[in-house]
């Protein structure tokens, strides 16, 4: 089952994209000493405007309709791969998948969104296309 992707968010997606490829001009390290990244899924409301790598109002609890942000982070570097975002039910039935390509060639944080037409509780995973490794899930409910 697939979701049309209203205008509004395709809008929102290119501004999310344009953003990180200007804000994520950081320079790979060569130390070898660990990233102070980790694997987890945060989704939340929006992004913070004075730091677009956080997101606002973090929770679970989304309103049906809504437009839910993401924010992937990974141990290791991503590696230029593509992002997807696969939404179950809670009894593991699929319900959309998300794939974002890659904007950059390094890195370990990917934001964008994604949205829920249908209430009910669901659970997000973060996968890296490259590899078709699973980074970490988040379960959220969608109310009216």
């Amino acid at each position: 089952m697939s979701y049309k992707i209203p205008n509004l968010m395709k809008k929102i997606f290119l501004l999310v994209l344009v953003v990180l490829a200007i804000a994520s001009c950081s320079k790979k390290s060569d130390s070898t000493t660990t990233t102070g990244f980790s694997n987890k899924l945060e989704l939340g409301t929006g992004l913070n405007p004075s730091n677009l790598f956080q997101l606002t109002g973090v929770g679970t609890t989304f309103k049906l309709g809504g437009t839910i942000y993401f924010r992937l982070e990974s141990a290791d570097d991503m590696g230029s791969s593509a992002v997807r975002i696969q939404i179950d039910k809670q009894d593991g039935t699929a319900v959309a998948t998300y794939d974002y390509p890659s904007i950059q060639s390094y890195g370990h944080i990917f934001l964008s969104t994604f949205s829920v037409e249908v209430p009910g509780n669901y659970k997000a995973t973060g996968i890296l296309l490259t590899g078709n490794k699973t980074i970490a899930s988040a379960s959220f409910v969608v109310a009216m």
